[in-house]
């Protein structure tokens, strides 16, 4: 057997690599109609960056000094970051797709999915406007991928094992496993159910992952002449697929371990960086996601502009990574995302903006983050289409608006919300007119955009004001449309439905959050249509599948309590001891909350009685506090012994979701209680958390002004008079009616 000694990989600037890398910081990106003109000047990386790569059958694969002896049959090549990814083919298989191919293909995605989008080889069609495009840029690299890895575990000419001939199961893991961590399983089913009528045969998306996690522990002899046997694909690579064997059965958390396993490892796999990051987001771990930053943050580093290492391309879009991940770390976390977003705003700008989201978030700095996220800012992270990541950026944009307060904040923050979320949920089918069309499916397959209700309402507003005009009858109406039908509706491209994916359960926390704040701050009213709207797409989003498998997101606890807001909790769950206590009181005080407002139910649906109201607050405040203080003690009456609502310390410290997101739901929803029960003691708690936040965050308008409602109604008119007087000094009420959205 052929021994190869292990060497980095030439990038050639000129290929689709050199795009990719480029977009990261590593050099300038080439414009495509050049690229056929570029010299062939090549870049050798330290063998750091590339080291060890087999490229012929039962050869050897050398590692840092070591070297491995491969079956025949089997090749490694390096992908971008130096890491192996295994080929397995036997002699008899034949495959359609070229290895070479492949790794370009699965590099491309994986930049694309680091980036959440912005760092593509691909520019999407731009006949729609910038997010469109950013959506279709994304999804050709998906697509692409889906192409090859279905090829790459085709099942013809299977083995007499039924295993297949070839087998490449790391291009599966890049295919499927960013959206199990975001959206759990029955959110890929969702997908696979519209991509099974598009036009194109493509793979199952759940087939596919269940087929590469199959061969997670898979070994094989070294040759026909002994019995000694090997595991055909790399530690690394084994790690990759036992996480992606938890995240199939939604136990993200111990997948998480395995991530932090890979990075221990192996702390130049950006690509395992993002997907813990990802994790620890859904289960709401922001201190797995630092240990996940700072196991290969000093790796990064070393590969910075120095005089003993070569900068790595990817070294902007790495320090923006761990700035995420370092988020709950303020002061570390702001110098590496403000670094990483000056030298490489196109390739790392939105991930550098999701950073700078958390800390300047934690400090109150609604004015930097509004300046950000709004505006001509919006150019950082508006190609970041891959899995909607920027309308989850517009709705933390709107937020920051509201934060601040100003002139006509809550006409802008609206606008954000119709212009990302509200426009999502139309296009996909996820509202009231698309579940009653047919759901998602109908709305693709018949190529068609749903009209949106409020757009209805204004144009009623407007033939209020200057007539009806001669109204058509039905039969009328009934005729013209049967006229102007297609005879034969063209069905969709893979890529089309890869470019309208619907919301995932994070993408609707984040648009039940930014609702229930325009909500709170007056923006709109409690009974608007864009309230039932969201309730349609948590109900769809919990529907159940054809086998009738009870559909559950309690593996995401930040989903599971932005969705009691509208559903009830009970339906968020399939055990209940999986809850935490902490957990279950927010979720039953945000429920009863949502039911005392009505948001997008019926007044017969509420289920709320018109008498006593302020003694349904009080109970809904009362498990709202406990939520927010696990240490709370209940004040009983006078005959009634003081009891402490005890929780265990370990369930107390239960994480539910990053801070920024979790307190959009409890801080302001408990203030907002407080002032609807009026007594002293609730008032006492309200003031208790503006406190709070006026120590932490002292540079939001916001919190000020919430302060002196507080400290008004507790008849501490002076309090309450220096409370809105810092409140106006820090910018409350100004600049956000000049903001162009």
């Amino acid at each position: 057997m052929q021994r190869i000694v292990g060497r980095s990989r030439p990038w050639r600037c000129g290929d689709g690599f050199g795009r990719a890398a480029a977009a990261c910081g590593g050099w300038q990106p080439l414009n495509p109609s050049a690229r056929s003109h570029m010299p062939p000047q090549r870049r050798q990386f330290p063998r750091e960056f590339g080291s060890g790569v087999h490229q012929g059958d039962g050869g050897v694969i050398g590692k840092f000094g070591t070297s491995e002896l491969l079956p025949n049959g089997v090749t490694r090549h390096l992908d971008f970051f130096g890491e192996s990814v295994t080929f397995s083919r036997d002699a008899s298989a034949s495959t359609t797709t070229d290895v070479s191919d492949a790794v370009a293909s699965l590099d491309n995605m994986m930049m694309c999915i680091i980036s959440r989008g912005s760092a593509n080889i691909h520019n999407g069609h731009d006949g729609e406007g910038p997010e469109a495009r950013a959506n279709h840029s994304s999804a050709m690299a998906w697509s692409d991928l889906l192409r090859h890895a279905g090829a790459w575990e085709s099942r013809e000419g299977s083995t007499s094992d039924g295993r297949s001939n070839t087998s490449a199961p790391m291009l599966a893991v890049a295919a499927v496993a960013p959206c199990l961590a975001q959206g759990g399983v029955n959110y890929v089913r969702r997908i696979d159910r519209l991509l099974s009528v598009s036009a194109e045969r493509g793979p199952c998306l759940l087939k596919l992952a269940h087929e590469a996690a199959s061969l997670r522990d898979a070994v094989t002899s070294v040759s026909k002449d002994t019995l000694q046997e090997t595991y055909i694909y790399s530690q690394r690579e084994r790690l990759h697929l036992h996480a992606l064997h938890h995240l199939l059965q939604n136990k993200h958390r111990i997948a998480l371990g395995s991530y932090l396993r890979i990075l221990e490892l192996c702390p130049g796999d950006l690509f395992a960086l993002s997907l813990a990051i990802d994790v620890a987001n859904a289960i709401g771990d922001s201190s797995a996601a630092m240990r996940a930053a700072t196991n290969v943050s000093a790796y990064w580093a070393e590969r910075d502009s120095g005089a003993i290492n070569y900068a790595h391309p990817a070294v902007n879009l790495a320090a923006a990574l761990v700035s995420v991940g370092l988020s709950s770390r303020a002061s570390t976390a702001e110098r590496l995302a403000e670094t990483s977003l000056a030298r490489d705003p196109d390739g790392s700008g939105g991930v550098a903006i999701w950073a700078l989201v958390h800390c300047w978030g934690s400090e109150g700095r609604s004015s930097e983050l509004i300046s950000k996220l709004t505006a001509d800012g919006a150019k950082c992270y508006e190609a970041c289409g891959y899995l909607n990541f920027h309308a989850k950026m517009k709705a933390y944009g709107g937020i920051s608006l509201l934060d601040r307060m100003g002139a006509g904040a809550d006409r802008s923050a609206v606008r954000l919300y119709d212009g990302g979320m509200g426009l999502l949920l139309a296009y996909t089918g996820n509202s009231v007119e698309g579940l009653e069309r047919g759901g998602e499916e109908v709305c693709l397959r018949e190529k068609r955009l749903p009209k949106s209700v409020r757009r209805e309402i204004a144009g009623s507003m407007f033939s209020g004001l200057f007539g009806r005009g001669e109204a058509k009858n039905e039969d009328q109406v009934t005729a013209e449309s049967d006229s102007q039908k297609p005879k034969l509706i063209r069905r969709r491209t893979r890529e089309d439905i890869l470019c309208w994916l619907p919301p995932s359960p994070l993408d609707l926390s984040i648009a039940t959050a930014f609702l229930l704040r325009l909500t709170l701050s007056e923006g709109i009213s409690e009974q608007d249509e864009r309230w039932y709207d969201l309730r349609a797409a948590w109900q769809m989003a919990l529907e159940q599948n054809e086998s009738a498998e009870e559909v559950s997101i309690d593996f995401m606890p930040g989903a599971m309590l932005a969705a009691s807001l509208l559903i009830h909790p009970d339906d968020l769950h399939s055990n209940v001891n999986c809850v935490s206590p902490q957990l279950e009181s927010a979720m039953i005080g945000l429920h009863r909350m949502g039911q005392l407002m009505m948001l997008g139910r019926t007044f017969r649906q509420a289920g709320v009685v018109k008498v006593d109201r302020a003694e349904q607050w009080r109970d809904a405040l009362k498990y709202l506090a406990r939520a927010s203080d696990c240490l709370r003690w209940e004040i009983g009456g006078e005959l009634v012994a003081t009891t402490p609502f005890h929780i265990p310390t370990k369930e107390a410290t239960s994480k539910i979701a990053w801070d920024f997101d979790l307190r959009q739901f409890l801080e302001y929803s408990v203030c907002h209680a407080a002032l609807q029960v009026g007594d002293y003691e609730s008032l006492c708690l309200a003031r208790s958390i503006c406190s709070e936040g006026i120590t932490l965050r002292a540079n939001c308008p916001e919190i000020w002004y919430r302060y002196s409602n507080v400290l008004e109604m507790l008849g501490d008119e002076v309090g309450a008079e220096n409370a809105r007087s810092a409140s106006v000094s820090l910018g409350f009420g100004e600049g956000a009616s000049a903001v162009s959205l």
